[in-house]
């Protein structure tokens, strides 16, 4: 897999929760999300209006391997 397309596709054949919110961010149902920003993917999670970035990643195709791989667990 190796575009978020692909990615949202597969969430949702499986059922995964996926909401597109503003500045391209890719929430998942778990408060996890994933957001473009200056050219670089941040892997965060928010509880109670608390965002916590993750991991950083340089390339789409990077980001969607370490998040699907998460997902699947």
């Amino acid at each position: 897999m190796k575009t978020i397309i692909k990615l949202e596709d597969w969430m949702f054949k499986n059922k995964i929760t996926n909401t597109i919110t503003p500045k391209f961010r890719y929430r998942t149902d778990e408060g996890l999300g994933l957001e473009k920003l200056n050219g670089k993917y941040i892997w965060y999670f928010i509880e109670k209006g608390v965002r916590q970035d993750i991991k950083f990643f340089e390339h789409e195709i990077d980001a969607v391997k370490y998040i699907y791989n998460y997902l699947k667990k």
